[in-house]
């Protein structure tokens, strides 16, 4: 892994709100792609299916002006109102077939618009009470979902995106191990992972070491990168809270050469989109020259003196 491939989520440049405010509207998807060209960095573009309202032959001559490509599509319509209860894992069976009728349009616009990657975050998929959710007829009927979107689109990746919570109170797909289970247990070339830093963070993760697993059992499909206190998915701009945890995921990745997209996941709800971008790329571009430059043996990761690698690696750092 010599370079990195910056993508960024079409949300970053607008749909900011909280409980009390709406700081920046959401433009059409037209408009987010021009704005995030500016930064002529950015290669990739992550889309949402549905609700980016996309007209693929409309937009592919403007991609291709911009100099931009499709790195994923994400399956967001399986998270709506229709799936409170749940989607892909919905016992109800007409509910479910909605769901999965989602990927697949997720699937079919990604193929519309030459890309390979479909983003699977099942955020309805959970539960909030004790005595809710039939545990592993949900899980069943999750994998079963799964299996027939991504059989059904044997040349399109999913990409589940797990999260400990949010906006259940338990997700189905909490930790970057219960992912590694569902794909093993579906055990297709085309399902793997997408790990999401802040979404490591509050599942009480290390991130580098998340994606480290993700990639021993080849499912590191796709990296989100922000930043989180660790008590709500914040989305704030990378490595403004764990700094070392973002040049240590960096390194990995380098170690790990992994080819995939790296993606801005970020809300800058209080910033200037834009701005928050090329501040983004600014400061991930400076970590990686410094992760990459790394000595190995200097470092000593194996060797469990923690003093003589922090003193290499702040030596290193601000030398």
């Amino acid at each position: 892994m010599k370079e990195i491939k910056w993508a960024a989520g079409s949300w970053v440049i607008g749909g900011h709100r909280d409980r009390f405010v709406d700081y920046h509207e959401a433009p059409a998807i037209d408009e987010k792609l021009t704005r995030l060209a500016k930064d002529k960095r950015i290669k990739g573009v992550e889309v949402i299916c549905p609700y980016d309202n996309i007209d693929a032959a409309a937009i592919r001559p403007q991609l291709a002006e911009l100099g931009l490509k499709v790195s994923a599509v994400l399956a967001s319509g399986i998270n709506d109102f229709r799936f409170q209860l749940g989607g892909i894992s919905a016992l109800a069976e007409n509910t479910r077939v909605d769901a999965l009728g989602e990927l697949k349009k997720a699937a079919e616009l990604a193929q519309a618009l030459d890309c390979d990657l479909v983003n699977v975050w099942p955020g309805q998929d959970g539960f909030d009470y004790a005595f809710q959710s039939d545990y592993a007829n949900a899980w069943d009927k999750m994998l079963t979902s799964l299996r027939d979107a991504a059989t059904s689109y044997p040349d399109v990746r999913f990409a589940l995106e797990y999260k400990p919570y949010e906006p259940r109170a338990s997700s189905l797909l909490p930790t970057v191990w219960s992912s590694i289970v569902a794909c093993q247990e579906l055990d297709l070339p085309n399902v793997g992972i997408t790990m999401d830093f802040g979404h490591a963070v509050l599942a009480h993760e290390n991130p580098a070491q998340a994606a480290a697993l993700a990639a021993r059992y080849g499912r590191l499909f796709n990296v989100h990168l922000n930043d989180t206190f660790g008590r709500f998915d914040d989305d704030f701009l990378p490595a403004t809270k764990h700094v070392m945890e973002t040049i240590e995921l960096l390194w990995q990745l380098k170690q790990l050469d992994y080819n995939g997209w790296v993606s801005l996941d970020m809300s800058p709800a209080r910033q200037v989109p834009e701005e928050a971008v090329t501040y983004s790329l600014d400061v991930l571009e400076a970590l990686w020259e410094k992760a990459s430059s790394l000595d190995k043996a200097a470092l000593n990761v194996e060797g469990g003196d923690v003093i003589s690698s922090w003193r290499y690696l702040w030596q290193h750092l601000l030398g």
